[in-house]
């Protein structure tokens, strides 16, 4: 298994009702994405999924640890995309782990350093960059798609609105 990200939103049946945000003029990104993790966690039924490093499954949960790598998403899109070095520090316990990005040519190699018992096999991994911007890219869009599928004003707030028209 190979790394890899995703994020599947529930798909609400029948009507939902609004999910509303406690927004403040001036909220920055991450509160922002607190506050769209806790929505999305509340509704119920999606799902946060990252796997590589002899590991198919991560056990992590929407509210705290995809809050922990969406706040960090923007950074790693635009090192991904102009192929300079990114760290992203999953900082969740029980988790607990920093995955490095460095650009090699067409790839990116991946290394993963652990700080609990857990041990990465391998510890380094690699994948076409090209194919790591799209995986981050559906990332985000598939996030802001959540939003918008429990009907979050959040859905309409910058960055999530351009998202969900593939501006990422």
């Amino acid at each position: 298994m190979s790394f890899s990200v995703s994020f599947n939103p529930a798909v609400p049946s029948g009507a939902v009702a609004p999910v509303s945000a406690s927004l403040e003029a001036g909220d920055d990104y991450r509160t922002l994405v607190m506050e769209a993790c806790s929505a999305l966690s509340d509704a119920g039924g999606s799902t946060f999924h990252i796997g590589g490093f002899g590991s198919d499954e991560w056990s992590l949960d929407v509210a705290y640890d995809l809050s922990a790598f969406m706040e960090q998403l923007p950074s790693l899109l635009v090192g991904a995309r102009d192929r300079h070095e990114v760290e992203m520090d999953l900082y969740s316990q029980g988790i607990e782990r920093t995955l490095t990005f460095h650009p090699s040519g067409d790839l990116v190699m991946i290394r993963c350093d652990s700080r609990t018992n857990w041990v990465p096999n391998p510890e380094r991994e690699s994948i076409a960059q090209s194919e790591l911007v799209a995986m981050l890219s559906k990332m985000a869009e598939d996030f802001a798609g959540g939003l918008k599928a429990i009907n979050s004003e959040l859905s309409e707030v910058a960055p999530f609105e351009r998202w969900l028209e593939g501006e990422v």
